[in-house]
């Protein structure tokens, strides 16, 4: 089993709307689902001046692609782009508006740590958290006319109604860290928390002489909680919890429900493949030392990636027996469902379950495939809303800049 990393972008709605029933026929009587990219979407942009951040590095490690998108209510979007103070707006029908950048009315005041846009609430923009818990609300010429400040990081965040945000966050807690989701009241700027977990801070760090990989990953899926709005309602899931729970924008939980599929188990033989390729990639890394200039430094991550290699292969021989990995790897939600995709096994690979909320059941295993994109199966790259699919894709054996913002119809094998 290959390890998938999932890159950062919302992704956002459309003007169109389908027929929820028929949507979920589709994928009650197909397996495998067909995305067909929408022609009429975006049609005129230079998405190689739009994108041109695509082709932006930092210390050798491209990061174009880490890139967020919101929808807002009249269907039009907003794309942050890493690492600058640059927003891209598009209108309903995907067509691209104009750049702006974030500023205070007072030009003397500078906004700080500037992060991506989160979501869209009362008419404005609002960011990630930055460092120091700020959150910047804005209109759509960049204005920032609100500033809310909490007390704690920020991991995800969703508008839930017009006056609330839920929020994943985490803190400092004692000798702990406590991750958990509080709703925000934007009029009052308080919040409540509806759900929690700690962790210690040995736990960050392996205290055995050798590591497991797949246990390794285990513990981090262990906090990767997903916060979804279905109808009214606020969801919370963890890849590695056997429910979801359910709340209403007040905070006040409503139910539980436990998933109706067996979570998921590596083999000894997936753990071992696992866990030599990380330790191929380590002696790539490895090898790459000899261009670091500075003596101190390349000595260090030699003794550092040295001892990681040896860690990880004393690891192989206490691999002997299979090992859960939790019951899906991201959530997204699509009108009265949740796609719960699994791992991947391969690359390119995807299989998820939709769970019907309303009902408390899966109602179908579906894969996806797309011919003429390289599909990044994230809930920040890859969103259903109104019976289509969108996403911020790659374009498969393209010489130019391949990023591209895509509207997908759906269509059975």
């Amino acid at each position: 089993m290959k390890k998938h990393i999932f890159l950062l972008t919302f992704l956002f709605a459309s003007s169109f709307i389908v027929d929820a029933q028929s949507v979920t026929e589709i994928f009650q009587n197909s397996k495998t689902i067909y995305l067909v990219a929408d022609d009429t979407y975006g049609v005129g942009n230079d998405w190689g001046k739009i994108f041109e951040s695509y082709y932006d590095e930092f210390d050798g490690t491209a990061i174009g692609l880490r890139k967020k998108l919101v929808i807002y209510d009249d269907g039009k979007t907003i794309v942050s782009h890493a690492t600058r103070n640059q927003y891209s707006i598009f209108d309903s029908d995907g067509k691209f508006q104009k750049d702006i950048s974030l500023h205070f009315a007072d030009p003397s005041r500078k906004p700080q740590n500037i992060k991506p846009a989160f979501g869209y609430i009362n008419g404005l923009f609002f960011t990630e958290a930055n460092l120091m818990g700020d959150i910047y609300f804005f209109d759509s010429n960049g204005l920032i006319v609100k500033v809310i400040r909490i007390d704690h990081g920020a991991l995800d965040m969703l508008v839930l109604d017009d006056s609330h945000i839920a929020i994943y966050g985490s803190t400092s807690w004692g000798k702990k860290h406590r991750y958990f989701v509080s709703i925000l009241d934007i009029n009052t700027e308080k919040y409540t928390i509806v759900y929690d977990k700690f962790r210690e801070f040995s736990e960050f760090w392996d205290k055995n002489n050798y590591i497991n990989a797949s246990q390794s990953r285990r513990r981090e899926m262990d906090f990767s909680v997903n916060i979804l709005k279905v109808d009214d309602r606020l969801l919370i899931s963890c890849p590695t919890e056997p429910t979801i729970k359910i709340f209403d924008f007040q905070g006040n939980k409503i139910s539980e429900q436990q998933y109706d599929w067996d979570q998921n188990y590596l083999s000894v033989d997936e753990q071992l493949n696992y866990q030599r390729e990380k330790i191929s990639y380590l002696k790539e890394c490895l090898s790459e030392t000899d261009e670091m200039t500075d003596k101190k430094y390349r000595e260090r991550n030699i003794r550092s990636l040295n001892d990681l290699i040896s860690r990880y292969e004393k690891g192989l021989n206490e691999i002997k027996e299979p090992f859960g990995m939790g019951w899906f790897t991201i959530a997204i939600s699509g009108c009265d469902n949740i796609f719960f995709f699994d791992e991947a096994k391969e690359a390119g690979e995807n299989s998820f379950h939709v769970y019907q909320v309303k009902n408390g059941k899966t109602i179908s295993e579906n894969t996806l495939k797309c011919n003429d994109y390289n599909l990044a199966i994230t809930k920040k790259r890859l969103v259903f809303h109104n019976g289509y699919f969108y996403g911020i894709q790659e374009l498969k054996n393209y010489g130019g800049n391949p990023l591209r913002l895509v509207r997908f119809k759906i269509e059975a094998e």
